[in-house]
């Protein structure tokens, strides 16, 4: 009997927070998240790194909440849930982004092979490292891959490129020819401190719901 994906959910842990899915004042959301999340976590503790705090951390994290939401937005993908990792409000930034979307009748050779596919064959941007990713989490079967990208940063000078670290994992429950994509992209490099491994951890959380068909 052929089951078919039907719905899924993810329990995230501390310090993500899901994106709602209609947002009609993307503005108004970000800006009253923004403050909660700075009101809750009003400083950094003692023990984070010492980095510079921005004067306004409240408008620098509402303008980085409303840059998630629109570059989700720009993918054109229905149906796509999001969330953000702030680990540390005060500072007024994103730690990471997280998506997920299910996709019918994908299976893992074939989304391991096109992602394969997509890291060889593209130059723009460069992907200057791939790591393969092969475990199991409750919900099924986790194929793909740890990706290091550079992009080029005319800010920062010629020939400089802004690393970005991405994992990209298709799910597969068993039983069913249908998978979730999770993409994870990091804010920088050294966002985590074992990207690859914190993220499988994170797919612990995840319950999918199957239907026969």
């Amino acid at each position: 009997m052929t089951r078919r994906l039907a719905g899924y959910s993810l329990n995230l842990g501390d310090g993500w927070l899901l994106v709602p899915g209609e947002l009609d004042d993307v503005d108004a959301w970000s800006r009253r998240t923004a403050a909660e999340l700075v009101e809750s976590n009003p400083s950094l503790p003692e023990s984070a790194p010492v980095l510079a705090e921005p004067a306004d951390p409240v408008a620098s994290l509402a303008r980085r909440l409303g840059e998630v939401v629109a570059a989700a937005s720009g993918t054109g993908i229905d149906a796509l849930s999001v969330a953000v990792l702030v680990r540390r409000p005060a500072l007024g930034d994103v730690d990471a982004m997280l998506t997920v979307v299910g996709q019918a009748g994908l299976s893992a050779e074939r989304f391991a092979a096109d992602l394969e596919r997509v890291v060889a064959d593209s130059d723009d941007p460069p992907y200057l490292f791939a790591q393969e990713i092969d475990a199991t989490v409750p919900a099924g079967a986790v194929r793909g891959a740890y990706l290091m990208i550079g992009h080029v940063d005319p800010d920062l000078g010629e020939g400089v490129a802004h690393l970005e670290e991405r994992v990209s994992l298709g799910v597969f429950p068993e039983g069913s020819p249908d998978m979730l994509e999770v993409t994870v992209i990091a804010n920088g490099s050294g966002a985590f401190v074992d990207m690859p491994q914190a993220v499988v951890e994170l797919l612990a959380g995840l319950t999918v719901e199957l239907v026969a068909a």
